[in-house]
């Protein structure tokens, strides 16, 4: 597979062949949504909660009397069938963490690069090294690339660069992905992907066929 190479002033260098060792595996979809289920159950907080009628105040005394009155027979006034009753059945705080096998993780990772590469939607470019905080710059560089048109971006970079995070936050199809923690969600939900040559590096270490990682 082969994939457009810009310069870090996003200008078009030319094509590169993307790696096989990352590029040649297929695509995994059972992997994928086994992935993006566990990614999506852990951000989720758990922290819903409702009230059975033993845990809404009140409701102690009889609402009438049991005979006599021609109305039908009530035990409290919090039963769930009466309005500012309990919830039947409602939920209750949970853990939905979930955990993926890392060679699940890895096929997944692999599944999507894979799929990106098909469907033309990854781009190399040279390492970006700013020395200052500057959103109008990588902007510029994407504006140069012409993808700012072409939906969300994914700009997978080797490590932590204050510089560059913090300028990219404000651009708002832009999203900063560390190519050390991949995050299946970042990858997949973005249109494009725009690859630094030291964070593909970095991938060919960590997911290439073989690596034990």
């Amino acid at each position: 597979m082969k994939a457009q190479k810009y310069s870090n002033e996003g200008k078009l260098i030319g094509e590169i062949d993307l790696p096989d060792n990352l590029f040649s595996t297929g695509v995994s979809t059972g992997a994928i949504y086994d992935a993006i289920k566990a990614e999506n159950a852990n951000l989720r907080q758990g922290t819903h909660s409702t009230k059975d009628r033993s845990e809404v105040r009140g409701g102690g005394k009889k609402p009438w009397a049991q005979k006599g009155t021609g109305r039908a027979r009530q035990g409290s006034s919090r039963a769930p069938h009466w309005v500012g009753g309990g919830i039947i059945h409602g939920p209750k705080p949970r853990d939905y963490s979930s955990n993926l096998s890392r060679n699940v993780k890895k096929k997944a990772v692999l599944s999507i690069l894979n799929k990106k590469a098909e469907e033309s939607r990854i781009k190399v470019i040279q390492d970006l090294n700013p020395e200052t905080f500057s959103t109008k710059s990588i902007f510029q560089v994407l504006k140069n690339m012409e993808i700012s048109e072409k939906g969300n971006v994914g700009l997978v970079v080797n490590g932590e660069n204050l510089f560059l995070k913090r300028s990219t936050r404000n651009i708002p199809f832009l999203k900063y992905v560390n190519s050390k923690r991949i995050v299946c969600r970042d990858i997949l939900y973005n249109n494009n992907l725009v690859i630094s040559e030291s964070a593909l590096n970095e991938m060919i270490e960590q997911y290439a066929k073989g690596d034990s990682k």
